[in-house]
């Protein structure tokens, strides 16, 4: 069972496309998938830092 649980997390991952990684606080990351959702976590966060 666990495999076919892996093979769907991998199958959502692959249908996200690109991911901009971001650091909002020294403790706490996240993924935006969006230019306007970057600007937004941006504009709430000054310090914020892109990662990948």
């Amino acid at each position: 069972m666990k495999k076919a649980a892996k093979k769907e997390t991998k199958g959502i991952v692959s249908q996200l496309g690109e991911q901009i990684k971001l650091q909002l606080d020294y403790r706490t990351m996240i993924y935006v998938r969006s230019k306007e959702s970057l600007k937004m976590w941006m504009s709430k966060y000054p310090n914020a830092r892109v990662i990948a």
